[in-house]
């Protein structure tokens, strides 16, 4: 083998064989960081406790010089709910249900010396669109304590807002877990004093939820005569976020966008198209590389295409001659490969500093798929590559 390969080695470019390498680690480390990436954010992407929440949005009726004189309040009509649910870009639509009473909340923690009380308003949604898991959501008749999920905003603007004006300790999440709240509900004729705790924080719904099931039955205790119908505020999980049938919709239908949930599901949307950007860019310059590569080793061929038949004719097979040029190519591949990992672990480290500061709780996955894919790529290309070369040399 070391014979043949002195004599067919002649001609080769070295050159050509580094800048191959190169490009090919390049190509390489593309698609694998974006295979890595698009794996460690994906709990950000999907999970309900990442900072993205991808697709859903809440929609709202303006309210009119009209509406504000009169007193009415704008809500849905049932053929607009149905109407919006059978549109092709919505996946999932829900309302929001809201206390019809009266409700005072107060908040009394003695060793930090607080004290302070307020009306509340309370509404409910399904569970299906709630981003805070927990096992106490729920309620039944008769229980004495409501869970509540409040806006993950509430909490900063007493801390940075209420708290430093009214020399009221700043408190955090862990501790607002903790406390109980003092409610006290009327209507109808009737009062009841519950105790309330909250056991989450949102960042996908602006208002203070408390379970459907809690809803319903104290709307039927403290307002059971007052109209229970009246949708003021829905909430939609959509299958694409921009689709331009959504704003064009709300445009004509006279409806308004909640915060900024169309931008954060845009934002999520264009994450993944990014990603599948970057891993065919990555793709179609290994798939350069690789060509090049091949036509470096077809000249190669070429011009020792005499000493190539010479030693086919004192008995050398296509195959043995065939070999040293598919080794080439499977170790520029191979080198490929572990620069490509080397690199990717490298910018691994940065980016997850990034990512986990965004998202305290993400857990990054592993780097086995990023390997295999790496492993697997090298593979294909080089069994390819001897394939080709093969077949020129017979």
């Amino acid at each position: 083998m070391r014979l043949i390969w002195k004599v067919l080695r002649q001609n080769l470019s070295v050159g050509q064989l580094i800048g191959f390498i190169i490009a090919n680690i390049i190509g390489l480390t593309i698609i694998v960081l974006g295979v890595q990436l698009y794996h460690d954010i994906q709990p950000i992407l999907s999970n309900k406790a990442g900072f993205m929440r991808p697709d859903f949005m809440v929609l709202t009726k303006p309210v009119s010089t009209l509406d504000a004189i009169s007193g009415t309040k704008p809500a849905f009509e049932p053929g607009e709910i149905e109407e919006l649910r059978q549109q092709p870009f919505v996946e999932q639509l829900g309302t929001f249900t809201a206390a019809q009473y009266r409700i005072y909340g107060q908040l009394v923690v003695k060793s930090y010396g607080i004290d302070v009380g307020s009306d509340l308003f309370f509404e409910a949604v399904p569970d299906d669109f709630i981003d805070v898991e927990s096992e106490e959501w729920t309620f039944t008749p008769g229980d004495t304590k409501v869970p509540i999920i409040v806006p993950r905003t509430y909490l900063n603007l007493y801390n940075f807002g209420y708290a430093p004006t009214s020399d009221f300790p700043a408190i955090s999440e862990s501790m607002v877990n903790k406390v109980v709240l003092n409610l006290t509900l009327w209507g109808n004729g009737r009062s009841a004093q519950l105790k309330g705790r909250i056991i989450g924080f949102s960042s996908r719904i602006n208002t203070i939820l408390v379970p459907q099931t809690f809803i319903e039955w104290s709307n039927a205790q403290f307002a059971p005569y007052r109209h229970q119908g009246d949708v003021s505020r829905l909430i939609l999980r959509v299958s694409n976020p921009t689709d331009e049938r959504i704003a064009t919709y709300c445009k004509e239908h006279e409806l308004n966008i909640e915060g900024d949930n169309l931008n954060a599901s845009k934002a999520s949307w264009l994450m993944r198209i990014l990603v599948a950007v970057v891993l065919i860019i990555g793709l179609v310059i290994c798939l350069l590389a690789a060509y090049v590569l091949m036509l470096s080793i077809f000249l190669l061929m070429q011009r020792n295409q005499e000493a190539i038949r010479n030693l086919k004719a004192i008995g050398y097979t296509s195959h043995y001659l065939a070999r040293p040029y598919q080794l080439l190519v499977f170790l520029t591949n191979l080198i490929s490969v572990a620069f490509a990992m080397i690199i990717l672990t490298s910018a691994r480290h940065t980016y997850l500093a990034y990512l986990i500061g965004l998202a305290p709780d993400l857990r990054p996955a592993s780097l086995v798929v990023a390997w295999l894919v790496a492993i697997l790529f090298a593979i294909v290309l080089s069994a390819f590559s001897a394939r080709v070369i093969y077949r020129s040399i017979r």
